[in-house]
């Protein structure tokens, strides 16, 4: 590795406020690194274990540190495990406002929506398994997490996208656009979240490229059938 250091005579020319300053820019930056390695294994060791069955010195190692900077950071496991549960929330908000920047409507706005959801989820594999362990914990961790973390403003927005696409005529009026939200993210979650047992039960794996894009195009043809009607 190549470090970049201020040869002697720089460092003799500087007063000692400035070398307390480059110092202390020094340990900042260093101290976000060592934030984000243990956040990375601890995404790893939650999803693979669930909050229960990681363990602090198993993400200390993995993460290549000393366990008392964990507790220095995060105070405890719990707070650990909600950072992370906030941060694999706020990747996919992420991806959802992406997708709005595309300002897209009607068939079109539901197609993006099954893309982005089908390509996020997999190449997000631990935010898939980490919702598993959540609710195999019936959201105990989410529900103590501020509202303001949890709820994505971005589905109050296809809701009403949706609605406009009715008031153009595109949707059958009597389509209820929060239940097709709804169904959107359980239809597109249920492929990844049941990838081995239904890969096993149709002898196929559905974590094929191929078979997911067949996938993402039967999802959109059968939302589109409920929303169009015949159209």
């Amino acid at each position: 590795m190549c470090v970049h250091r201020l040869p002697r005579v720089a460092l003799a020319g500087l007063n000692c406020n400035q070398r307390k300053d480059m110092a202390m820019a020094r340990k900042e930056r260093n101290a976000e690194k060592s934030r984000r390695d243990i956040l990375a294994a601890a995404e790893e060791q939650f999803s693979e274990k669930g909050f229960y069955g990681a363990r602090v010195d198993e993400i200390a190692q993995q993460a290549q540190i000393n366990k008392r900077m964990i507790y220095e950071y995060f105070e405890n496991k719990e707070t650990l495990y909600k950072k992370v549960l906030f941060e694999v929330y706020h990747r996919m908000e992420s991806a959802e406002k992406e997708l709005l920047k595309n300002d897209l409507s009607g068939k079109e706005l539901i197609g993006g929506i099954i893309s982005t959801y089908f390509d996020f989820l997999a190449e997000n594999t631990s935010f898939v398994n980490i919702l598993m362990w959540e609710n195999l914990n019936k959201g105990k961790y989410l529900e103590e997490m501020p509202a303001e973390q949890v709820r994505r403003q971005t589905l109050n927005i296809f809701c009403e996208k949706i609605i406009e696409g009715k008031r153009a005529g595109i949707f059958l009026p009597e389509v209820d656009e929060k239940q097709t939200v709804l169904s959107l993210i359980v239809v597109c979650f249920a492929n990844f979240s049941n990838r081995y047992t239904l890969s096993r039960l149709f002898s196929k794996n559905l974590t094929e490229k191929e078979i997911l894009e067949n996938r993402k195009q039967h999802t959109l043809d059968l939302v589109l059938s409920y929303m169009c009607g015949k159209n």
